[in-house]
This record gives C-alpha cells, structure tokens and sequence, in this order.
C-alpha cells in the first residue's frame, strides 16, 4: 500500500515538473517565428528543451518581439535579448546553445 502510494506521488509530481519545462516544439516554433533558420532552431530547442521554463521561454519570446535588429532575428541578437532579460540562467542557458549548435558565428565579439 506505500509502495503505491510513494509511486503515484512520484508520478504526479513528474508530471508538474514536466508541465513546468518548454517543449522543443513550443521553443523551436519561437525561434523560428522570428527568422531563425529551421536547423539553427531545431539545435537550439533541442538544447534549451527542459532548461527553460514555459515562463522564460514566453519572457524569452516577447522580448525577442520587440527587439529592434536589423531583419530576422540571429543567435547572436537573441543572447543580447536574453542578457536584457536580467534572468541569469536564460541568459547563459542561450548562450550556451549558441556555442552548443555553433551559432555563435553571427555575434559581434567586442574589441578590446
């Protein structure tokens, strides 16, 4: 009778974790909206999918909306919308499938 009871609450509570984490459909369908290529999308959704909360994801999302580049959007431009989010671990989970997929090409290193 424990043994049922311990495995349906650990049921549930997975399924609460997982309900909290973006999909790597909704984080590729993001990217993509915003002119992100679909291979370059797919690698980073595949990257962020369960590091990103639907929360940050959606935060992410309109941010990227109102950005102000130059045409579609690039990895490089979405790490700088993510570092003006002030989430720290959206910032570095972007920058990380930036370098994680190779993307990071696009970015304007700065001179020192």
């Amino acid at each position: 009778m424990r043994f049922a009871k311990s495995l349906t609450l650990a049921a549930v509570a997975g399924l609460a974790l997982s309900a909290c984490t973006a999909s790597r459909y909704q984080i590729s369908d993001a990217l993509m909206r915003y002119g992100m290529s679909e291979n370059k999308a797919s690698c980073a959704a595949e990257f962020l999918r369960g590091h990103l909360s639907t929360r940050q994801v959606d935060r992410l999302a309109d941010a990227a909306r109102y950005y102000n580049g130059n045409g579609a959007l690039t990895f490089g431009d979405l790490v700088r919308v993510a570092a003006s989010l002030r989430d720290t671990e959206t910032a570095v989970q972007v920058g990380g499938a930036a370098l994680a997929c190779g993307l990071a090409a696009d970015m304007v290193l700065p001179r020192f």
